[in-house]
């Protein structure tokens, strides 16, 4: 895992410096730094949405009693790597920013997420445990992983999996950077390293944090099951209506600029 990791790494930021030195763009390699930094939360959601990752990996640092693996922070510019691959193309004009067609695209992140979590727990390098280490002893409103599991998906109420929610709000996270990437194409390099290098960790604030506090607040009030499953319903409304948002906004903010 590490060394494919690492290659992975080298290669995605040589081809980031080649295309600043083709197209005099530094966007796509303070992207990737940036996603670097958004997960440095990582302890914090470890903490909430009760998951961890695989016993044995060197740790980067340790918050709350959770580590943050090095090669995770390592790997974390692979959140970027679906709004950049957007990016490129609407640049090259193969990829037209439309109401419809930024939904459409936030449902290919979310696939791309959802695909990420199943490997991942397939593979052992998380788990999903149903058990979070929140303040006070509280305990999560899931069900825990059959017996025997060792990198279980617990569900939540309605039976949504535990991944399909996290790649859910990373698809929203990943639409929320496209439309900083889009926004800020033609800004200097000074300009989006203040922007957009901490905006993956302030989106991961606005979306896991903010959004996810209707059903993590069930689960420290120690909520009846259907006050969790009113919660799952406040942060997945909360989540559709962050994406019609910026899809909406992208759409305006870009056809604003054609006429212009």
């Amino acid at each position: 895992m590490e060394l494919g990791v690492i290659l992975l790494t080298l290669g995605a930021y040589s081809l980031a410096g080649y295309l600043w030195w083709r197209e005099h763009s530094p966007n796509y390699l303070i992207a990737l730094l940036a996603g670097h930094l958004g997960s440095l939360l990582s302890p914090l959601w470890q903490s909430l949405y009760g998951f961890t990752y695989a016993a044995g990996l060197p740790a980067l640092y340790t918050l709350l009693g959770h580590p943050l693996p090095r090669i995770i922070f390592v790997a974390a510019w692979t959140i970027m790597l679906p709004p950049l691959v957007i990016f490129y193309l609407y640049r090259h004009r193969w990829w037209f920013a439309g109401y419809i067609t930024c939904i459409m695209t936030f449902v290919v992140f979310v696939l791309y997420h959802l695909l990420i979590e199943l490997i991942g727990v397939q593979r052992g390098w998380w788990c999903y445990t149903g058990e979070p280490s929140l303040p006070f002893g509280l305990p999560l409103l899931l069900q825990p992983p059959r017996a025997g599991a060792i990198c279980g998906n617990p569900v939540l109420p309605f039976g949504l999996p535990v991944t399909f929610l996290s790649a859910l709000m990373n698809g929203l996270i990943s639409l929320g950077l496209l439309s900083v990437l889009v926004f800020t194409r033609r800004y200097a390099w000074t300009s989006l390293v203040l922007i957009l290098l901490p905006m993956p960790l302030l989106l991961s604030l606005f979306v896991n944090g903010l959004l996810g506090a209707p059903l993590y607040a069930a689960m420290l009030l120690r909520a009846q099951s259907w006050a969790g499953a009113i919660g799952l319903l406040g942060t997945l409304g909360l989540v559709v209506w962050a994406a019609h948002i910026v899809a909406g906004s992208l759409d305006q903010q870009l056809n604003a600029r054609q006429l212009v």
